[in-house]
């Protein structure tokens, strides 16, 4: 690995270096060491927020070591040093290690989840501040499922979404690959890169990355695709209705078995449900499990701030949620599938900020 002129590694090298990473690092964050960061400067050194994998673990941040090939590859250290944000100094919260162990104990006694059992789980940190974490759960090695669980405006831990089979957020796979594909087109050689996972309401998950020369650049951490650039300015915000929720505590609620409305599908493959006709009144969570029964699949859209949900979302189910205190108004968790990924996200988000349309069969 070869550093250019000015002393630092260009975009290219950063990129060859994130393709040769080993699998062993299912989930990497990349940050620039804390001096260059309070300096606006990317150092260098390449520092990764990676877990071991054992359950619970605490979220770490190996130092990249050049090797004799020229390839980085991950050091991890012992205990819970850590060498990123003070934020991983911390460790992973009790509350969220609870909230995924409650909420993954209650996913496990249904069919779908029922390999969640007694999986092992990583923890990592989305974003400054730590309000939000993703847990992975893997099995053997490999990621069988995800939950991203953050904050509501009380402060308590509240489940975002969560989702299941392999193709999760995050992946450095697909990181590597946008990496690969935009560093030429968006960033000069000489650009040291600083890259931070980043989770926002309502459902936005993204990488957000910055240059050493100003540029910033989100990417899209389920599709790998480029964000409008409203999303690293925050600009989109003003777009969103949204409703604060009240706080639900999920240590009391019960996950009830997933209801499939029809086979997976893509919400591109007919666009007859953008006619004005095909528009749906949903504005709760009875309703949506009514409409289900006579339209099996349904399509949500934002409009012009689809990005924030990951849409426009393709609905073939739901997962209810069942609290003792209050057992006739179940909590609702909308299924949509990505690539083989059936990821499962709260109606709650989305009834005020977009439009549910028919797709007939």
């Amino acid at each position: 690995m070869k550093k250019n002129n000015s002393g630092h590694y260009s975009v290219g090298m950063i990129v060859v270096a994130l393709i040769g990473l080993s699998a062993i690092c299912p989930f990497a964050s990349i940050h620039a060491a804390p001096s260059a960061a309070q300096s606006n400067h990317v150092s260098s050194d390449i520092f990764y927020q990676a877990s071991s994998g054992v359950s619970p673990v605490e979220s770490t941040s190996p130092v990249q070591k050049r090797t004799g090939t020229g390839s980085i590859s991950p050091s991890l250290p012992s205990g819970d040093a850590s060498a990123g944000s003070p934020a991983q100094g911390q460790g992973v919260p009790s509350d969220v290690k609870r909230t995924a162990g409650d909420t993954i104990q209650s996913l496990s006694s249904q069919p779908p989840f029922a390999q969640w059992k007694d999986a092992e789980l990583s923890y990592h940190p989305l974003g400054p501040g730590t309000h939000s974490w993703l847990v992975q759960v893997n099995r053997a090695g490999e990621s069988i499922g995800y939950l991203i669980i953050g904050t509501d405006t009380n402060g308590v831990y509240q489940l975002n979404e969560y989702g299941n089979g392999p193709g999760g957020p995050y992946s450095m796979d697909m990181l590597r690959q946008s990496l690969k594909s935009l560093a030429e087109a968006e960033f000069s050689s000489s650009d040291k890169l600083q890259i931070t996972p980043m989770y926002e309401e309502p459902l936005l998950a993204y990488w957000l990355v910055r240059s050493s020369t100003g540029s910033e650049l989100c990417i899209d951490a389920v599709t790998g695709d480029p964000l409008p650039v409203e999303v690293a300015d925050g600009s989109w915000k003003h777009k969103l209705n949204h409703t604060p929720s009240s706080t639900i505590n999920f240590s009391q609620t019960r996950a009830q078995s997933v209801t499939f409305s029809a086979d997976p599908f893509d919400p591109y493959d007919d666009l007859g449900w953008l006619q004005s006709k095909q528009k749906l009144a949903i504005h709760n969570a009875n309703q949506l499990i009514d409409t289900l029964h006579i339209s099996p699949r349904i399509i949500f859209s934002a409009t012009s701030i689809n990005f924030a949900f990951g849409g426009p979302l393709s609905i073939n189910g739901y997962q209810s949620w069942i609290s003792p205190d209050d057992p006739s108004h179940p909590i609702l968790y909308a299924l949509t599938h990505h690539n083989g990924l059936a990821r499962f996200v709260p109606l709650k988000q989305l009834l005020s900020a977009g439009e549910f349309y028919r797709l007939d069969s």
